[in-house]
């Protein structure tokens, strides 16, 4: 599995020096690879420095945008602000769900008035 990782990293690698810019699923494309496994590989390689994201690229005109990647290490686009509400959204969504269940869950014998606000804190 690691030696298919490595051939994946050689030809991203090759394919972003020589000036190529890429999202995963062109990759995925271009190197017949499985988009998941293509995107783990692209976002290892953004998280040591490797790939910056140079834009971004939507594919559907109601698609998220996705990173379009460039080599070196460089100050990555900044994130599409369409992205930045779905983020909020998913943890002020998972907050709220966490509060509604604690409301809800009641443990006979025990009162702690302060139990919902150290979730909402934590």
């Amino acid at each position: 599995m690691g030696h298919e990782m490595d051939r994946l990293v050689d030809k991203i690698g090759e394919a972003l020096r020589a000036g190529r810019n890429m999202t995963s699923k062109q990759m995925s494309a271009q190197f017949g690879t499985h988009l998941v496994h293509t995107r783990k590989t692209a976002n290892t390689l953004h998280k040591q420095r490797k790939i910056h994201i140079i834009s971004w690229h939507r594919s559907a005109v109601t698609g998220v945008p996705s990173p379009v990647y460039a080599w070196g290490d460089a100050l990555d686009a900044p994130v599409p602000r369409r992205i930045q509400d779905v983020i909020v959204r998913q943890a002020e969504t998972q907050s709220y769900s966490t509060i509604k269940q604690l409301r809800e869950s009641y443990i006979p014998g025990m009162f702690d008035p302060f139990r919902v606000l150290r979730a909402q804190v934590a």
